[in-house]
């Protein structure tokens, strides 16, 4: 009989008639014949091999597909066949295949032959111990010599070659032949193996048990004269040319022997092989030369960063100390400060002032400590953590290793990451940090870590008493300027090929591209209008074959400006500035406070936070419990209503800075007094009327003096914070430095007319 079927070239295992194998493929071609085999040759395929013209027809009894990507497949073994032919179709390949014609046997020799055949097994079974008695019930039961010799060839191990040849006779008496030779050597290996057993035991003592598996390989490969597995080998070389500590290496030749004597099919070859391959890629004892000259890393600190000069001292003064102690406590430098004021920049020049390796992750949004501490080895898909695999990705053990936006960590029922990465961090810890994936002790106190946050308040707070805090504070526009001519221009001419004469701007375009088309503490929405106007000259000069006078085109490359830094409108009766902080620098906001015939309530809008809403209620109250001193009519509490309302909705509003604002802004209501627009204010407000220490002073005065404010009050704590920038507001502002909020009221409404 003859018939068509879907033709599967395999050359990596063997199936027999009779026989069930099961494995996974993730060849796409191997995929479509499966399913034309299920979808129109009902589950049959021929299997075969190359260069071979016999085959066996097999039914798929399972076609999974699996999340990895692989299908699993069950093949069950029927007959052989003979090919007559091949062709290919749509890229799959069908034979046209006949029945074979087995000879006739003499029932006598028929019967003589199986049980021989099983006789010989049977003494091969016994003598290896790790096949179960199922096999034995198995062929019990079969008397026919071509079927037991198909039964019997699937368990015995032999290699492709012989396998394929057993395939390929068609003849069971000349299969018999071949098959009983292949156990006779085979069971003569297993007793020499057995006896070899006993005759290493007694030549190695106690603490040398553990290389029994080793040496009885190596005798048998040799007397086989077998070669070992090439990645077997490869392995071993890598593993005796690793430079790490004994212990690892120890550790890695127990995982290459478990590696050697596992099974090509089984899924945990690809684990061990996955496991050792990460040990050896882990720089044990590979360290980089660090440049110890301060002069050299001052001056390439100064070459790539304007400004940040406080990052800078510190980071000479812990390279002339580590110089001069000898120490290996690495400090744990923590940049905290506005997107885009630098912190990353900096982290990788010093990485190269210092000629070390540098490499980054960002813990932003983690909320599960196995992507610090690596997942257990026994979980499917296992893998290191981001610390290890940060190490492996630099190469050395002392890199710079900056760990970015760890105010954005989170915590849920999958761990606390900031307490996974205290462990990390702490030197009294990090000497012998264990990542689980690995499961040895590595060294990480060589390493020099460099975390970043843009919120200093949102740093776990189990993290923050181990960090030096080195906070950043916004550029001023004089500062911006300096930096878009010492450097943003040079690096954008080389990087759009344009000469100094064609992109040219003076001092003045450049402040008014600051001042009117952004509004940010660092320079990235700077940088972005600069490459914008690089190229729209391009593309003015290829257009019109000239150039283009940037400095008299601005409108036409940018557009209408976005912003008016001088646009401050004038307050009315129950309006106050405040200068409060946001991620992107300082803010001007007007409160504003009105009141209407009601039973003394309060109420708020403006997306306000929980501490501004409670600023609220104890200005409120302060009013109330003072309202002699600061000669206000109590009744107006008890027969009116008040709403306070912050300006710009859309931003959110949180943070102790407005409490002042809020009091002085109900103030003016009470009192219908106008404050002026060039006053403003920042500090919370107790109630007791003490004025209380407030953050983010430099960018509230960088922004108070770009919207006109002639006069700020600030907490009495603040004083000695704004010396650090005096240059700033030194014949711009007027500083008045308050410790209660009598003084305020003193100071202020004094002189203020209705």
């Amino acid at each position: 009989m003859k018939t068509n079927l879907p033709l599967l070239l395999i050359n990596d295992f063997m199936l027999f008639p009779g026989c069930e194998v099961k494995k996974e493929f993730n060849d796409i071609k191997i995929k479509d014949i499966l399913d034309i085999s299920e979808s129109y040759f009902n589950n049959y395929v021929f299997v075969s091999f190359d260069n071979s013209n016999i085959g066996v027809v097999a039914k798929i009894l399972l076609n999974l597909d699996m999340p990895n990507g692989y299908s699993k497949v069950n093949l069950k073994g029927i007959v052989r066949c003979k090919i007559i032919s091949t062709n290919t179709d749509k890229n799959i390949d069908n034979a046209l295949i006949e029945n074979i014609d087995l000879p006739k046997i003499n029932p006598t020799e028929h019967i003589a032959k199986s049980k021989n055949l099983k006789e010989l097994f049977l003494e091969y079974l016994d003598n290896k111990k790790s096949l179960g008695n199922s096999i034995i019930e198995k062929i019990n039961n079969i008397n026919d010599i071509n079927a037991l010799t198909d039964i019997i060839s699937d368990f015995i191990p032999l290699d492709f070659d012989k396998k394929k040849k057993l395939i390929e006779e068609i003849n069971p008496l000349k299969r018999y032949e071949i098959l009983k030779d292949s156990i006779i050597f085979e069971l003569s290996l297993l007793k020499y193996e057995n006896n070899l057993d006993n005759e290493i035991e007694k030549n190695l003592e106690e603490g040398q048990k553990k290389y029994i598996l080793k040496e009885k390989l190596k005798l048998i490969e040799k007397e086989l004269g077998v070669q070992e597995n090439s990645d077997a080998l490869k392995l071993q070389d890598e593993i005796d040319n690793l430079e790490c500590p004994k212990k690892i290496k120890d550790k890695l030749y127990e995982e290459l022997e478990r590696y050697k004597v596992c099974n090509s099919n089984s899924p945990e070859i690809g684990i061990i092989k996955n496991y050792i391959e990460t040990l050896l890629s882990i720089p044990w004892n590979n360290s980089s030369r660090e440049n110890y000259d301060i002069d050299t890393i001052r001056k390439s600190l100064d070459e790539t960063h304007f400004g940040l000069n406080n990052v800078k001292d510190r980071i000479v003064e812990f390279m002339a100390t580590k110089k001069y102690t000898k120490s290996k406590h690495n400090p744990i430098i923590c940049l905290v400060g506005p997107p885009g004021i630098g912190k990353t920049s900096i982290s990788k020049a010093i990485s190269v002032a210092l000629k070390r390796k540098c490499v980054k992750i960002s813990v932003g949004g983690i909320n599960d400590e196995a992507e610090i501490t690596g997942h257990r080895r026994a979980y499917v898909g296992a893998l290191p953590g981001k610390i290890i695999t940060g190490i492996i990705k630099a190469g050395v053990n002392n890199p710079v290793f900056i760990i970015d936006e760890i105010d954005k960590m989170t915590k849920d029922i999958k761990g606390d990451p900031a307490s996974a990465l205290l462990e990390v961090l702490d030197y009294e810890q990090n000497s012998n940090f264990v990542d689980h994936f690995v499961e040895e002790e590595f060294d990480l106190s060589k390493v020099l870590f460099i975390l970043t946050a843009n919120y200093l308040d949102n740093i776990p707070r189990e993290l923050r008493d181990r960090l030096e805090i080195i906070e950043l504070s916004s550029y001023t526009n004089l500062e911006k300027l300096a930096i878009v001519k010492n450097s943003l221009l040079k690096r954008l001419r080389l990087e759009y090929h344009l000469t100094k004469q064609e992109i040219s701007m003076s001092d003045k375009t450049i402040m008014y591209i600051i001042e009117h088309y952004t509004r940010e503490s660092g320079i990235r929405d700077l940088e972005r209008l600069l490459r914008k106007i690089c190229r729209k000259f391009i593309c003015h000069k290829i257009s019109n074959n000239e150039n283009l006078d940037i400095n008299k085109h601005l409108k036409d490359l940018l557009g209408n400006e976005k912003y008016n830094y001088s646009e401050n409108y004038d307050n009315e009766v129950g309006m106050m500035n405040v200068l409060s902080y946001h991620p992107l620098g300082g803010e001007l906001i007007k409160v504003e406070s009105v009141m209407s015939v009601g039973n003394g309530n309060i109420s708020s809008t403006g997306s306000l936070g929980d501490v501004i809403k409670e600023s609220i209620n104890v200005s409120l109250v302060y009013l109330k419990s003072h309202a002699k001193e600061l000669k206000i009519n109590s009744a107006l509490f008890q027969e009116n209503d008040f709403f306070v309302h912050f300006t710009n909705a859309g931003i959110k509003k949180e943070g102790p800075s407005a409490g002042i604002s809020i009091t002085t802004s109900l103030l003016s209501l009470l009192k219908n007094k106008k404050i002026s627009n060039d006053i403003a204010m920042t500090g919370e407000i107790t109630l007791s009327g003490k004025i209380l220490k407030v953050g983010g002073l430099k960018e509230k005065i960088i922004l108070a003096i770009a919207r006109g404010i002639k006069k700020i009050y600030l907490p009495l704590d603040n004083k000695g914070d704004v010396l650090d920038f005096i240059d700033i507001y030194k014949d711009k502002l007027e500083l008045v430095f308050v410790d209660n909020y009598q003084e305020i009221y003193n100071d202020l409404f004094k002189n203020i007319k209705k």
